[in-house]
């Protein structure tokens, strides 16, 4: 460990051996099962639910697609005001949205590759219009949707910035 510590600073991916290990026990409180008592599990601020896909399927679907959208801007906002990420982050820099896209991946959400102003999604846990208003509140820009031939890869390509809250 000592070693790994000395080569992160050696190559100047952190200034202190403090800021790494400061770091990794940030990470590893947010994603660690720390809160497991009878009938309620957390991970962070996170509670943990293990559901069905037909379940989650079934909630999703028997709302609209507005609606769903509507909801996720929703929960956008409430992210950005109940458990705002680190102040100094600007997530309508492009090169910041790896941060919450990370996050999402680590939850389960999907698997996130970005290229510049494209966003890669595979293995999808939640429609895509939700996923689209989600991270349009989140980066403060508009999104168009491709969808590959087999259904199950989706591209998010920046159409332009937006300042508006909601719409």
């Amino acid at each position: 460990m000592d070693r790994y510590l000395t080569f992160l600073e050696q190559i100047k991916v952190v200034r202190h051996r403090e800021d790494a290990a400061l770091a990794a026990l940030n990470i590893y409180k947010k994603l660690n099962m720390h809160d497991w008592l009878p009938y309620v599990y957390r991970s962070g601020t996170e509670r943990v639910l293990i559901m069905g896909q037909g379940m989650l399927h079934d909630i999703f679907t028997s709302m609209s697609e507005l609606k769903l959208y509507d909801i996720a801007r929703i929960s956008a906002l409430k992210r950005k005001i109940l458990d705002p990420f680190d102040p100094d982050l600007d997530l309508s820099e492009v090169d910041n949205w790896d941060v919450i896209l990370a996050e999402l991946e680590n939850m389960g959400w999907g698997k996130f590759t970005r290229d510049r102003e494209e966003v890669m999604i595979e293995y999808l846990g939640v429609p895509i219009v939700f996923l689209r208003g989600y991270l349009e509140t989140l980066f403060k820009v508009e999104f168009s949707v491709h969808q590959t031939r087999s259904g199950e890869v989706y591209v998010l390509s920046k159409e332009k910035d937006t300042t508006e809250v909601w719409r």
